[in-house]
């Protein structure tokens, strides 16, 4: 008998070419080597339980944990398979938000459902995120531009340099696609699904949700049952979400979360948080080239989605820059760009493609996307992307090498002077020393001094705790690294300050020696002294 529903002819041959050509936007667009940049704060948690070094009594490793699946994603991970694994699931991400755009440019009223349309929009789309073109950007303007068209505003996004709780937001882009596939309740599910990785998800899947709702039930005959199911379906995950971030990071009393609220937007995340800060002519551009977007999906069922979206996500913003509230800040009601932009990206890109002649889109779009690829792979193999800082490397392995269980180390670091500057730029492929002179982003030194190292440190900048007592715990004590360093070390009782806190070894920068008669030098390299307490 034959198939109650046989597949559509070339089905294998389609199903093939989009998995090559996901293979070949993730090569393109190329992965950061473990662990860098935000990492280094995300995957503590998880490696301290999967049982890397002696991270298990370090003090941020032991404060509440802001995004607890993916720790324990992490933990499960390390634990029974290496940390391979992460550079693996992140491919298979990248893969995931390609082919679900790929699937989205599909849904759209009048687009070409030919192999050469196809593989011409491939090659567009991986061009927009190729890690050659941004290196090639940065090397000639000091800015790597292509950036803008996959990030949001503020400097936040949905990829980045590799895998951490942002990135699950492909499934927000895989619901958007299959909203415009007519199935709203599969699609409210998968646009909550980020928000059990990463909170910050919940204004835009809410956002999203309202949209979903209003158009089901605006446009399908049986939109009140659809309507429900869909919110039900994303209720089943934003709900338990919602109370464990209300109930675990709400204010335990009024004063003490307003100034944790004040320090995390004001001194920890400005770039990030306040809109003077992140707001320049280049993000102007992203919200036209976003606006751009949702107009050409005038004839989908997604144009009223993102439009109401954005709507709402542009009112929250002005109500927060008119209130300045902390609170509102670290909602990120901007946050819904992360999906504008490359949506955007992708929609622009299907429309070009739609306008150029068929005979030769495919051999083009071929030979774009091998070149893009070939890219990739001597980016990775070069390391021309994802530069740290190498005169590090040496005390890292040192204290890898020698670090006992009970450990802790004392890093030098301070506030960062940021400057003045505006607007929020990508640094994966900008080579040290980063930030540069006049930016408004923090420094990368010795971020990843615990996780590289396996050995628990006192406190540093980049890597904070959300919960409001200890974010106040983590102020107290970035203060209190700053007048170590500034002050005398022979001062009297410094060594007993030192040790209640817990400290068995100070680090210092070779060009800023300490001198004190209880510091006993244990290494010494060309950029960093290691000094053990007596």
């Amino acid at each position: 008998m034959p198939e109650p529903f046989p597949p559509a002819p070339g089905y294998q041959y389609r199903v093939v070419e989009a998995i090559l050509l996901a293979v070949a936007f993730a090569v393109a667009h190329t992965q950061s080597p473990l662990y860098f940049s935000n990492q280094n704060q995300y995957f503590l948690h998880g490696l301290a339980e999967g049982g890397l070094g002696h991270l298990s009594h370090d003090w941020l490793a032991n404060t509440i944990d802001p995004t607890p699946v993916f720790s324990k994603l992490v933990a499960l991970g390390y634990r029974h398979l290496g940390d391979f694994v992460f550079q693996a699931a992140y491919f298979v991400m990248l893969m995931g938000y390609f082919l679900s755009l790929r699937w989205l440019v599909g849904a759209l009223p009048g687009m070409p459902d030919t192999r050469a349309f196809r593989l011409l929009w491939a090659a567009g789309f991986i061009a927009a995120h190729a890690a050659i073109l941004r290196v090639a950007s940065v090397s000639l303007t000091g800015v790597d531009y292509p950036w803008f068209l996959q990030s949001g505003v503020a400097g936040q996004y949905l990829l980045g340099p590799g895998l951490q709780p942002s990135a699950f937001g492909v499934f927000s882009v895989a619901g958007l696609a299959a909203f415009a596939r007519g199935r709203p309740v599969v699609a409210g599910f998968l646009v909550a699904l980020p928000c059990a990785f990463h909170a910050t998800y919940l204004v835009p899947a809410a956002l999203l949700l309202f949209g979903f709702i209003l158009v089901t039930m605006k446009d399908t005959p049986n939109g009140g049952p659809a309507s429900f199911h869909a919110l039900l379906a994303a209720s089943a995950v934003m709900a338990p979400v919602g109370a464990y971030t209300l109930f675990t990071f709400g204010p335990e009393n009024g004063f003490t979360f307003a100034e944790a609220q004040r320090i995390l937007a004001e001194i920890r995340i400005p770039h990030h948080c306040v809109i003077d800060r992140w707001f320049d002519t280049v993000t102007g551009l992203q919200i036209a080239w976003a606006l751009l977007g949702i107009l050409l999906l005038r004839r989908s069922p997604l144009f009223l989605v993102l439009l109401i979206a954005a709507g709402i996500g542009t009112a929250l913003t002005l109500g927060q820059y008119e209130t300045e509230d902390a609170t509102l800040a670290l909602m990120f009601p901007w946050r819904i760009s992360v999906l504008l932009v490359p949506v955007a990206t992708a929609v622009i890109v299907a429309k070009l493609a739609a306008r150029v002649s068929q005979s030769v889109a495919a051999l083009f779009g071929i030979g774009v996307v091998l070149v893009l690829v070939a890219g990739g792979i001597w980016v990775s193999l070069s390391g021309a992307g994802y530069r740290m800082n190498e005169a590090e490397l040496p005390t890292l392995e040192y204290v890898r090498s020698n670090a006992g269980p009970q450990d802790v180390y004392l890093l030098p670091v301070t506030f960062p002077a940021v400057g003045g500057g505006r607007g929020s730029i990508s640094t994966s492929f900008t080579p040290p020393p980063r930030p540069k002179p006049g930016s408004n982003l923090i420094p990368v030194d010795l971020i990843r001094f615990r996780l590289n190292t396996g050995t628990a440190i006192y406190v540093d900048f980049k890597s904070v705790p959300y919960r409001d007592a200890e974010v106040l715990e983590w102020l107290r004590r970035m203060r209190q690294c700053e007048d170590w360093y500034t002050g005398d070390w022979s001062a009297p009782g410094k060594l007993q300050d030192l040790r209640r806190e817990g400290l068995t070894h100070v680090v210092a920068p070779t060009a800023k020696p300490l001198t004190a008669e209880y510091l006993e030098v244990v290494h010494a390299d060309a950029a960093y002294i290691v000094y053990r307490l007596k």
